[in-house]
């Protein structure tokens, strides 16, 4: 069902020192409904555009960036419209930015969260003198029912974390539901039966923001599959905040879930892995490399490129940046979308799960000047290097842990 939710009042923006101005949408009447799909639509009066952040929040504070500074010395945002399916981008249109284009953070990011509640439309004018005002902004919110997931990831929140944090591991804990589509074997941990995985996540205090961001992996694997069935997420709080207040919080959160579903951490268990720490890892699992040489128009699979350089925690165990650019998988986050491709879920395939391919976002491999854009490859680039992941230590559960056993 999609629903639109309008706010005609006007919003001055001062032509004086840096300012926040802010409007709300009190969405009300969906019940459990969740969002599938939203649009925006904004109307801006402003004299300087370069200016201007402009970013949506919903209703837990989960934050995505409309547009950062755009346009330069132009004027306006006339009825923009904002929807993630777009084919143009917002950083390739111009001053009044009429019509519909892609925004810089991926409003993907807010599906299968609840609908109801107070949306809020941020603008952050970032310089002195040039103002103007918000005049009108409206939403178009597409719900469905919740789904009900066959492969569960219960989230137990340890401490330390926002109501907008827990609302990113929720979200991202429901992408992976959509993407692995089968039930584990229940087993027991600690006495407890599973099914099918727990991840224990919690914020603390480590070393500031782009030092260790935390640790994040499997701690007790299934006997035989070797599939994560504990895990642990934890992160320090100061780079929550900061990736809380730049938009990347979601796309941090599913990533870095990956890896405690097991990329990049059971490999080699699996036999996965070729030349780690040489100039050329790659991963082998034949489901993967399937889609690695469709995505290059062959007829014949082809091994995976991982990535050969990095610290711990980002060398050999993601998609090497300079071959797959922003896809999520990577070592690095790439500002904008970073999407989940078929290949990344054939690798989860690879790994022993049932999946769905429908789930994977549109995603084509990157010409050598997208790569230049991004970014990839240049030494001093800063694009997205969010600071040191450690794993923890893993064991694996006895057959007799196993629930029918």
């Amino acid at each position: 069902m999609r629903s639109e939710f309008t706010n005609e009042t006007p919003v001055p923006i001062s032509p004086g020192a840096p300012s926040t101005v802010t409007s709300r949408i009190a969405v009300s009447g969906l019940g459990d409904a969740v969002v599938e799909d939203v649009d925006v639509t904004v109307d801006v009066e402003h004299t300087w555009t370069g200016d201007l952040s402009i970013s949506l929040l919903n209703p837990s504070g989960q934050r995505v960036v409309l547009s950062d500074r755009r346009g330069g010395r132009q004027d306006d945002f006339q009825d923009t419209v904002f929807d993630s399916d777009a084919s143009l981008p917002i950083t390739s249109g111009t001053p009044p930015f009429r019509g519909t284009f892609r925004p810089e953070g991926n409003l993907a990011d807010l599906r299968n969260r609840p609908a109801d509640g107070e949306w809020t439309l941020e603008i952050r004018d970032r310089a002195f003198q040039d103002g103007g005002r918000l005049r009108r902004w409206a939403l178009a919110i597409t719900t469905a029912a919740p789904p009900e997931p066959a492969f569960i990831i219960e989230v137990r929140f340890q401490g330390g974390l926002t109501v907008a944090q827990q609302d990113a591991f929720a979200a991202a804990a429901q992408r992976w539901s959509e993407i692995i589509v089968g039930d584990l074997p229940a087993i027991r941990v600690n006495g407890e039966l599973v099914d099918d995985v727990v991840i224990e996540a919690s914020g603390v205090a480590i070393d500031g923001p782009r030092g260790i961001l935390g640790q994040a992996g499997p701690t007790r694997l299934r006997p035989g599959s070797f599939l994560p069935a504990w895990s642990m997420m934890q992160f320090d709080t100061a780079d929550l905040a900061q990736m809380e207040a730049d938009g990347s919080l979601v796309r941090v959160i599913v990533h870095e879930m990956g890896h405690v579903l097991g990329f990049g951490t059971i490999w080699d268990r699996l036999g996965l892995r070729q030349g780690a720490g040489t100039i050329n890892p790659t991963f082998t699992g034949a489901n993967a490399m399937r889609e690695f040489g469709a995505l290059q128009g062959l007829p014949t699979p082809v091994a995976v490129s991982v990535a050969n350089t990095g610290g711990p925690g980002t060398r050999d165990s993601h998609w090497r940046e300079q071959v797959f650019g922003n896809e999520l998988l990577t070592g690095f986050l790439n500002a904008g979308v970073n999407p989940i491709s078929r290949m990344s879920i054939a690798s989860f395939e690879d790994l022993g799960y049932q999946v769905n391919y429908a789930a994977a976002d549109p995603y084509d491999l990157p010409s050598a000047l997208m790569l230049a854009v991004m970014g990839v490859g240049m030494e001093d680039a800063d694009h997205g290097d969010r600071g040191i992941i450690l794993v923890p230590a893993q064991t694996v559960l006895p057959e007799t842990a196993l629930a029918d056993r």
